[in-house]
């Protein structure tokens, strides 16, 4: 009985243990797709097929924020974090998730541009590593009459403004400005897809969450055998 006992605390030790950095974070495979290479399949495989040929904006609503949050306060610096509505651990870590996707399922972002608030320069950090930061793509002030019409106008000149890459854009800003320039509705987090033509006109692809792109990530990263 003394045995069985001693025998049952070793496997609760061991099951407690913490995992290794390398158990724990595999490596990201190049040859992004579901498992043995197949093209994905679907309304969001059909999208992430678009996105791994390039050439496409990713306008992206910043991620998930505290709730209750803090107002912005537009007297102060639009990077002082203490003194506007910021992201959640949740909104942190979904950052950072959706990041993952793209990069295991091959979608190329060689340009992230983001709006100078923090909830949106920490989605770009945790989403990408490196970005640059537009200030224009900034909240607009609800206490300024006509501002967000100026915000939707002011997003939309950059969005036709940006210049053809090979890779794809990431532009990440905020829910009235994305939606006045482009029609989209984003929830917290969501990407849109648009095409900008040569003649500056742009249209909208699709929308996706990174929780769509989560079962498919997955399969890239961990092929059945």
């Amino acid at each position: 009985m003394r045995t069985l006992f001693f025998a049952l605390a070793a496997v609760a030790v061991l099951a407690c243990s913490p995992v290794s950095a390398q158990q724990a974070t595999p490596p990201l495979h190049s040859a992004g797709g579901p498992a043995h290479g197949a093209a994905p399949q679907g309304r969001v495989g059909l999208l992430i097929e678009q996105m791994r040929a390039g050439g496409l904006v990713l306008v992206i609503r910043h991620e998930r924020t505290e709730i209750p949050s803090r107002e912005d306060d537009y007297t102060r610096p639009a990077n002082d974090c203490t003194a506007q509505r910021n992201l959640s651990v949740a909104g942190l870590a979904g950052s950072q998730e959706t990041g993952v996707a793209l990069r295991a399922l091959g979608i190329p972002v060689t340009t992230v541009i983001s709006s100078p608030m923090c909830r949106a320069t920490e989605t770009a950090r945790f989403m990408f590593g490196s970005y640059s930061v537009e200030p224009r793509l900034i909240h607009h002030n609800p206490d300024v009459p006509g501002d967000m019409e100026r915000a939707g106008e002011t997003f939309a000149e950059i969005l036709r403004s940006l210049p053809p890459i090979a890779g794809n854009t990431a532009l990440i800003g905020h829910a009235a400005n994305i939606a006045r320039a482009t029609g989209l509705r984003l929830a917290e987090g969501e990407i849109g897809v648009v095409r900008v033509a040569a003649d500056g006109s742009f249209t909208v692809v699709g929308q996706v969450l990174g929780s769509d792109l989560g079962p498919l990530a997955r399969m890239a990263l961990s092929p059945a055998p």
